[in-house]
């Protein structure tokens, strides 16, 4: 994957994530594709430059930290396909990004997925997997680590977005 620019990198990222929203037990859909990256700033540049985003206007928000992933967070809307969320991660604790950057290296690296019956019906009864026990505050909302795709190396997190329509 090495000769393969960034764009091309998440392209092929949420086309994972999409898969791995169809062969959940539960139906749910691909949220976001985080890039992990050693320094934030340049990656933003890099990413911001590679899928036409604007950097000087803020394209990238701030936002909560990853606990289940232990990195601080960026997110920038509606910059993948389909409407979906890039996440520049930067680890801040010795955790699980920090481990798939010494791994993996630079780039794609974990995707957020949000159990189907929650992204449709907000005040839908709560199922075993449409909630989030046992886990944490994260950038898109309460997030529960689930797996690692061994293939891809990548960390896959269910998420319980609150409610509400205005989105990072």
């Amino acid at each position: 994957m090495g000769a393969q620019t960034p764009s091309e990198r998440l392209a092929h990222a949420w086309r994972s994530a999409a898969e791995a929203a169809a062969s959940r037990p539960a139906p749910a859909y691909p949220v976001g594709v985080g890039w992990a990256t050693v320094e934030m700033d340049r990656a933003i540049v890099e990413l911001a430059n590679a899928l036409g985003l604007p950097v000087d206007t803020g394209a990238f928000r701030v936002a909560p930290r990853s606990i289940a992933l232990g990195c601080a967070c960026r997110v920038a809307a509606g910059s993948l396909s389909g409407g979906g969320l890039l996440l520049v991660l930067e680890p801040d604790t010795e955790g699980r990004l920090a481990e798939s950057l010494a791994r993996h290296g630079e780039g794609p690296a974990a995707i957020w997925l949000e159990p189907e019956a929650r992204a449709n019906v907000r005040e839908a009864p709560r199922a075993p997997e449409f909630t989030v026990p046992a886990g944490w505050p994260g950038p898109l909302g309460r997030e529960r680590l689930v797996t690692r795709d061994s293939a891809e190396g990548m960390l896959l997190l269910l998420v319980e977005r609150p409610a509400g329509t205005i989105r990072p």
